[in-house]
């Protein structure tokens, strides 16, 4: 009895892969929908396309170049002779808010370089000019981080 349950399981896991593998598989493929080309005193019929809605955005960004940034910052940051001492030398990150005027809000240190520079910065950033973010040709407000290479060396 033993030898022909055997068999039976055996015969039967035989039969379930044989039947899989002879299965025909599904078309992935997405069915194509053809066009019928409309006269040219029709309007165009508009399709739409489930739940997508493109969006057009621009970032905002400094209005002049990156060197010119890192320049204006090194112009106006005055290191303390601890930090020219200590050849200090990092980055600092900050995080604002560029309006949609152009000015900047809500400046906040996330990365701090110390040495009193940090306090600075944020009189330093506010003073900065960007080109606002646009999203859909309508200018937002947008939050931005930039990162500030620092380095304080006597002159």
């Amino acid at each position: 009895m033993k030898i022909s349950m055997k068999y039976t399981f055996i015969l039967l896991l035989l039969a379930f892969f044989a039947s899989n593998s002879f299965a025909q598989k599904k078309s992935t493929k997405p069915k194509v929908k053809v066009q019928q080309q409309q006269k040219s005193n029709e309007k165009p019929v508009e399709e739409k396309s489930g739940n997508f809605r493109i969006i057009e955005s621009e970032e905002a960004r400094y209005n002049g170049t990156e060197e010119e940034m890192v320049l204006f910052f090194m112009q106006n940051i005055y290191y303390d002779s601890l930090a020219v001492r200590a050849n200090a030398e990092g980055q600092a990150t900050i995080s604002f808010t560029v309006n949609p005027d152009s000015t900047i809000s809500n400046p906040t240190i996330i990365q701090k370089f110390g040495y009193n520079v940090d306090e600075q910065l944020i009189p330093i950033v506010s003073r900065l000019k960007f080109i606002p973010a646009q999203m859909n040709g309508v200018v937002i407000r947008s939050n931005h981080i930039i990162s500030i290479p620092l380095r304080a060396y006597f002159h």
